[in-house]
């Protein structure tokens, strides 16, 4: 950020140079009068040229610091609204995992790893297969590769109720919901999921 704000002051910088840049460039390549001269030019159109260009400079060096300032800005607030929505997802009594369209773990909350018993390090980047018994694995592949043929997905945006394999190597009943979104054209899942505490 700070190399942009010196590009935006180097504006402001030429602007001001101008004159006696000109001023040389007359005097020492096109032989045209002395250099003093040459900078306190008398003619009118040459004086209001050199103001014109000078405060085009200048113009654009104070709009591309505002700019760049405003852009700063609106990064801190997107910054600080990300760590607040991670935040609120890492203490959310429901358990929280994400996956890409390949069924890798994107994303896993602090109740997931109570829920599951693994910790958040040790499953990023793990295929979703590690918690879905053996039995149901198929249903998961089969329904994915459906979903991203046609759309459609008869578990999406309510209440499913399955089963789930802990850490341990034990099953566990649970209630989840699940909701796709499409980021930067990639396909991705997340869902919210409690421990059953009852038969369904």
């Amino acid at each position: 950020m700070l190399k942009l704000l010196n590009l935006a002051h180097l504006g402001i910088l030429i602007g001001i140079l101008y004159w006696p840049a000109e001023a040389m460039i007359h005097s020492f390549i096109f032989k045209n009068g002395h250099f003093i001269d040459n900078l306190y030019h008398s003619d009118a159109n040459e004086i209001w040229m050199r103001i014109l260009i000078s405060s085009m400079f200048i113009g654009f060096g104070i709009y591309a610091r505002k700019s760049v300032l405003h852009q700063q800005h609106l990064q801190e607030h997107l910054d600080k609204e990300r760590k607040r929505l991670h935040q609120i997802i890492d203490s959310s009594y429901d358990a929280y995992i994400s996956i890409d369209q390949h069924s890798i773990i994107t994303g896993w909350n602090l109740s997931a790893e109570k829920l599951f018993g693994w910790p958040k390090p040790h499953i990023m980047g793990k295929k979703l297969d590690v918690i879905i018994p053996t039995l149901l694995r198929h249903d998961h592949h089969k329904g994915m590769q459906h979903y991203q043929q046609t759309s459609i997905g008869p578990w999406l945006y309510k209440p499913v109720y399955t089963k789930a394999l802990h850490h341990d190597g034990f099953e566990l009943a649970i209630e989840l919901v699940v909701t796709p979104i499409t980021s930067d054209g990639e396909q991705e899942f997340f869902a919210f999921i409690r421990e059953q505490t009852s038969k369904r």
